[in-house]
């Protein structure tokens, strides 16, 4: 998995310096996507779909097996290799 710098909101997360990968989110703690690296795979498309992008709110519900969160409404499941690619400032 390439994880270079071309990604949605990486000024933002540069200027935050408190973004931290989703996967070191507590279970239950809310935060706020702050950059989706954009990985060789393509994998920030699917996210992107799932309404994962800079700016929205999140908690994560659960961590095993997946990752739980619910965003607005919804609630997503991903994968610990999606849920790396996301990083997020804890609120």
């Amino acid at each position: 998995m390439d994880t270079q710098p071309d990604s949605m909101g990486a000024e933002q997360a540069r200027s935050e310096g408190r973004a931290i990968p989703l996967t070191q989110l507590p279970s239950g703690a809310q935060a706020r996507v702050v950059r989706v690296v954009h990985d060789a795979d393509g994998h920030w498309r699917k996210l992107s779909a799932l309404g994962i992008v800079p700016g929205t709110m999140l908690q994560l519900v659960q961590r095993f097996p997946t990752y739980a969160l619910r965003t607005g409404l919804a609630m997503v499941a991903i994968d610990k290799q999606l849920a790396a690619l996301i990083e997020v400032e804890p609120l």
